[in-house]
């Protein structure tokens, strides 16, 4: 197996067929054709399913796949070590994805001391969905991602150490006409903004609509790829959204929107450190980790309001926070 066939294989089910692989790459879709039709050759058992419908993966490419991920990850980081000793002035970058409501409620604790104890470390910040962030942590894009840790099978190749679960709520601007509803079937002619990928559209409906009987409203159903988007819509219009009840909590947006007091419930998700399975974080990922944990322990404990809020609003998971710094 080449280097350049592993790149194929994980560019392939990062961007779902052979065209967008290519574009991906840089190179023509023949080079793809050919480099995955050798690696099936050289592994001698089919990684592949070819139908009308595109191209999937077997068990056996499922199995590749995942050490396809970790070998160029491996490359990337052995890379960016050398770079290190070929620059001695080069910066050292740390790319972190993490999920909004956590990012506005503990980053500004956190990377201050991290930047004190680290200054040669460049951070580079990613905010958004969690599924999105998977890939990308899975190829060496992203170091860590601090967001919802999804199902068994959206996880593979990953670890967890979960710390909080929190609900979902559904949020309107303070002032709309309905902020006083009580179900969401009085909701059901409103504009909706949501914000999720693709995959996710089937299990977002069912916890919003389908688990309590009612049809989602799909001519009202609008999607933004963007969390800042779905809070402007919201706080400017009289669309609805569906988003994770600490977030409203939070000091930028607990005065423009309410939680809906539904009497219906929504499935809970629960947040934690996620990173690349059987792989040892950098000493710069570590010490983040670390020092992450250690103001999640000063929030559990702290009297500050701002941050009382948004604690009321999740459950921490018994024994979650248990690292050091």
């Amino acid at each position: 197996m080449k280097v350049h066939q592993l790149r194929h294989l994980v560019a392939l089910a990062s961007a779902g067929g052979i065209r967008a692989a290519a574009r991906a790459l840089g190179v023509s879709q023949a080079t793809v054709t050919q480099g995955l039709r050798e690696l099936e050759a050289d592994a001698r058992v089919a990684l592949l399913t070819r139908r009308g419908g595109g191209i999937g993966f077997t068990p056996a490419g499922l199995d590749l796949l995942a050490h396809a991920q970790q070998v160029l990850a491996q490359l990337r980081l052995a890379d960016e070590a050398l770079a290190r000793h070929r620059d001695s002035g080069g910066q050292e970058r740390l790319c972190i994805g993490i999920t909004p409501w956590v990012a506005q409620t503990l980053m500004a604790r956190v990377v201050p001391v991290f930047r004190a104890e680290l200054p040669h470390v460049q951070l580079e910040l990613f905010d958004g969905l969690s599924a999105q962030a998977y890939p990308k942590l899975r190829e060496g894009g992203l170091d860590l991602v601090i967001g919802r840790i999804a199902a068994d099978d959206a996880m593979r190749g990953l670890q967890a150490q979960p710390l909080f679960s929190y609900e979902m709520t559904v949020v309107a601007r303070r002032g709309h006409p309905r902020a006083g509803a009580q179900s969401i079937t009085e909701l059901l002619d409103d504009d909706w903004i949501l914000n999720f990928t693709p995959g996710e559209r089937a299990s977002l409906m069912d916890n919003l609509f389908g688990q309590h009987g009612v049809t989602p409203p799909q001519h009202h159903i609008h999607v933004a790829h963007s969390a800042l988007m779905v809070q402007t819509l919201v706080q400017q219009t009289d669309m609805v959204a569906f988003c994770p009840w600490p977030l409203v909590e939070t000091d930028s947006l607990r005065h423009s929107l309410v939680a809906l007091q539904l009497r219906e419930r929504f499935r809970t998700h629960v947040v934690g450190i996620i990173r690349r399975a059987q792989e040892a974080p950098s000493h710069a990922a570590a010490r983040f980790i670390a020092l992450f944990l250690a103001q999640v322990r000063a929030w559990a404990a702290s009297d500050a309001p701002e941050l009382r809020r948004v604690r009321h609003s999740v459950e921490f998971v018994q024994d979650g926070p248990t690292d050091r710094p």
